[in-house]
């Protein structure tokens, strides 16, 4: 684990090996994933006890296999939703940082990381819509509360002062709800092994990529490093960011629970992420946990990724 105060190694050779790695590991939706592959209801079932904001609680007794099966989906959707979200606004960032390169490999790098989020989020909206065609008879899922958490986020990111911290904020939050999505695509490689299955390969696919950007959020937090004093400040001012998507993105499962005929109500989102024990959601509200006490830990830290900048696909 890597303290406040333990900084990132700067490696300067880092955006070559990413640009060679971006040239020959990424990936196009279109080509590589078989649109018409499905996900089983058993296959989403088997995902509700590792990743649901109910499993735990006791407030889930009257769903059925049918039930647990379309809230795994809604909850698909719902943290899909989020990956899209977070990678078309996050392209303004990556813009800015394009316009001040600092070396022709770093340029060229932003180049690549701005076209694979692109990618990301087309194909996760695709995704979406997919899922959602296979149960025509659940309402869409709600998108206006995600939409509106990410425009305050970004307005406040694209304020805070100077380019240094501004950076270090903003990639202190990508590395967050980056590290979310190497979690999920843990959890339903070691759930749904079938690697037909449509989610198993859009999560796969997309860890490819998120690999990279991870090493690269690394980078950028070492290479605008505050001095000491102030080394706290960029976690500080990331963590109400942090705080304000998991609680929108987890508010959303109180909704997905009510239409499934539960009652739940929204106050009682706090006990229900402090009593949940699916270890999808364990896992990154430790992560949320530790940004808030000023702790920072990369995906595979703990031994439990791999995806750190020695050990890239």
């Amino acid at each position: 684990m890597r303290t406040a105060t333990e900084q990132p190694t700067f490696d300067r050779d880092l955006p070559e090996r990413l640009n060679r790695l971006s040239l020959t590991r990424s990936f196009n939706p279109d080509v590589d994933i078989d649109w018409n592959a499905t996900t089983t209801d058993a296959e989403y079932e088997s995902l509700y006890s590792a990743w649901s904001l109910l499993e735990g609680t006791g407030v889930d007794g009257a769903l059925d296999f049918h039930g647990r099966a379309a809230f795994v989906r809604y909850q698909q959707m719902n943290l899909m939703t989020v990956a899209a979200l977070v990678e078309h606004h996050g392209i303004a960032v990556l813009v800015r940082l394009h316009a001040r390169p600092r070396s022709p490999a770093f340029a060229e790098y932003v180049g690549h990381f701005i076209e694979e989020e692109m990618r990301h989020s087309a194909m996760f909206w695709r995704a979406v819509r997919q899922i959602q065609s296979s149960v025509p008879r659940l309402r869409p899922l709600p998108t206006r509360g995600l939409r509106w958490t990410f425009r305050w986020i970004f307005r406040f990111l694209k304020t805070v002062p100077g380019d240094r911290l501004r950076n270090s904020v903003s990639f202190t939050f990508f590395r967050y709800a980056e590290q979310a999505t190497i979690y999920a695509q843990q959890m339903v490689q070691s759930k749904i092994p079938r690697q037909e299955s449509l989610i198993h390969r859009i999560w796969t696919y997309h860890a490819r990529d998120e690999a990279r950007h991870l090493a690269f959020d690394g980078f950028i937090l070492a290479q605008n490093r505050l001095p000491r004093p102030l080394a706290w400040l960029p976690g500080v001012l990331a963590a109400p960011c942090c705080v304000a998507l998991s609680v929108a993105l987890n508010a959303n499962e109180v909704w997905i629970a009510r239409q499934l005929g539960l009652r739940v109500h929204l106050w009682e989102l706090p006990g229900l992420m402090r009593r949940t024990t699916a270890p999808f959601k364990r896992r990154v509200f430790r992560s949320l946990a530790e940004l808030l006490r000023g702790e920072t830990r990369t995906a595979g830290s703990d031994g439990s990724s791999g995806f750190g900048q020695s050990n890239l696909p």
